[in-house]
């Protein structure tokens, strides 16, 4: 469906729009809007019985949407500078004026696709799937874009406004770097995921691809599935796969490439992918679906999961629900909304996949490495990893003594505490896939998530934690406090600092009831600046 030529002039044509919008509301963008990122997620209402929504606009062309009990999502692909949408359902036309300009940052996240020595780079798939390099390196861009507008959406809902990552493309590089790696594709198959995170870790950090402003989220093209007749659990899958990987920390975020098949290569094919019920032939074709057994149920576990490890490069730990937790699951929700519920269910079985996302201790690494990282000191490698050391000014004297100390906090903090104790998940949603609140704001406030005036070093700016009081104390403003689990990683508790005032200084929750475990204490202030502190185990 194309929007008829009226033949008037185009303010004419402008007044005869807007006499016509009554029917189609926009209900999570306004007219005129600048967003940093290029795919724009529309939502909104259209008139009751109207089946499909068609919108039209320069970059993406003309395309159709469902309208399911009169809701509908879209997507629209942008251009640098002003966009307009027209947007058609039932009779009823509506325009949408949006901006896309890209932050002011050299912090961004490269997807890389990685072609062992050896392998002709072609990832496995069904015959007339194109496998080509050329179609990984499009398939890999266009889910990063789709990822980037979602954590876009879901920070937005989450009270932060619409921040989100920037990717390589945005700098003007390319959708996706393709690197060829010395490591041969016989020793990748025989290698365990670490060991090949850690090797893939020192190739880039080596190589010409090396920059402290890039977070990597790279796919092994090697990835090869030996198949098996009904694996009964997706151990027994992983089993049958070799040069494999789902582990995210530090600077990078590895994968395999085994279910890269039922990705979209178009915006056109977004939707019929994530509604795309073909069962997954498991005798020749790895299962990653959350046991739903379906080409949809692999593109939606395995685009989340890519998420999920990428919130590990973030410093996020592990959540009950959410984007953290399982909710990685439902991203087709996002996109699809109603269309695709039904998919989400287990036919095959009920209890969870225990799938390439397992919830145990993100990665911790030690990656050292004979030159530096991008152009930095020749003294030692750069130290990749997630759960990062406290650095000497933050760690506990030698001969501090153990435990809790009974320095008291000031009034006004345990006042401040009493107020804002540890914070609950927020309520459940329809499409399952959130940040949870401390998640949120942390990535709210991350470096990678603002422009580049807001990341510059400040001497004295940074942030502490205060033993003897339990406070943690930052001149820029305490945003963010969560316990985590040591072993993990698993946030147990948190609080977190809304409004133009944060406070200089936070006291520390209290751990949950009998919890026993190590815990590790994260905060973050309004810099950008992450503290990462073993807490005393008599904490």
């Amino acid at each position: 469906m194309v929007l008829a030529d009226t033949g008037l002039p185009d303010n004419d044509r402008s007044a005869l729009t807007n006499r016509n919008t009554e029917g189609i509301t926009v209900t999570n963008l306004t007219d005129g809007e600048t967003v940093s990122y290029s795919l724009a997620l529309v939502r909104g209402r259209a008139p009751m019985g109207c089946g499909r929504i068609t919108v039209r606009n320069a970059r993406s062309g003309v395309l159709e949407w469902p309208v399911i009990g009169g809701e509908f999502r879209a997507i629209a692909e942008l251009t640098r500078g002003e966009n307009t949408l027209e947007l058609e359902a039932g009779g009823f036309k509506r325009r949408l004026g949006l901006r896309h300009e890209p932050r002011t940052t050299r912090m961004r996240v490269t997807p890389v696709y990685v072609i062992c020595a050896g392998h002709n780079g072609r990832f496995q798939g069904p015959r007339g799937e194109d496998c080509s390099v050329e179609s990984a390196a499009t398939r890999i861009g266009l889910g990063a874009r789709l990822l980037q507008t979602l954590t876009a959406e879901k920070l937005r809902e989450a009270g932060h406004g619409r921040k989100t990552f920037q990717l390589e493309r945005d700098l003007d590089g390319a959708e996706c770097l393709v690197m060829h790696s010395m490591l041969h594709v016989d020793r990748a198959r025989a290698m365990t995921q670490r060991h090949l995170w850690e090797l893939v870790a020192r190739e880039l950090m080596t190589g010409p691809l090396a920059s402290k402003d890039r977070k990597y989220l790279a796919f092994l093209s090697c990835t090869r599935y030996r198949g098996a007749p009904s694996p009964r659990t997706h151990e027994d899958t992983l089993a049958r796969t070799e040069g494999h990987a789902a582990l995210g920390g530090g600077g990078l975020a590895l994968f395999g490439s085994a279910c890269l098949h039922t990705w979209p290569t178009c915006l056109g094919q977004v939707l019929p992918r994530f509604l795309d019920e073909t069962i997954v032939d498991t005798e020749q074709f790895m299962d990653d679906s959350n046991y739903r057994g379906t080409h949809a149920g692999c593109l939606a576990t395995t685009l989340g999961s890519v998420l999920h490890e990428l919130g590990h490069t973030f410093d996020l730990g592990h959540t009950r629900e959410g984007i953290m937790g399982r909710g990685f699951d439902y991203v087709d929700r996002v996109f699809v909304g109603r269309a695709g519920i039904d998919l989400n269910r287990n036919p095959i079985r009920r209890d969870p996949q225990h799938t390439t996302v397992a919830l145990s201790r993100p990665l911790s690494v030690t990656v050292t490495v004979q030159g530096a990282f991008g152009g930095g000191s020749p003294r030692r490698g750069r130290l990749l990893s997630e759960t990062s050391r406290p650095s000497p000014s933050l760690s506990p004297r030698p001969n501090a003594t153990p435990g809790r100390l009974s320095a008291p906090a000031s009034p006004e903090l345990n006042r401040s505490l009493s107020r804002s104790l540890t914070a609950s998940e927020p309520p459940p949603q329809p499409d399952r896939t959130f940040w949870g609140p401390s998640c949120a704001t942390l990535l709210a406030y991350h470096r990678w998530f603002n422009e580049e005036v807001d990341n510059l070093p400040n001497k004295g700016m940074e942030i502490r934690y205060d033993a003897k009081r339990n406070v943690v104390r930052s001149r820029c403003g305490v945003r963010m406090m969560e316990l985590r689990e040591s072993a993990g990683e698993m946030v147990v508790g948190s609080r977190q600092f809304p409004g133009p005032r944060p406070p200089i200084e936070a006291l520390v929750p209290p751990p949950p009831p009998h919890c026993l475990v190590p815990l590790t204490l994260v905060a973050e202030d309004s810099a950008g600046n992450i503290l990462k502190y073993p807490m005393p185990t008599a904490f």
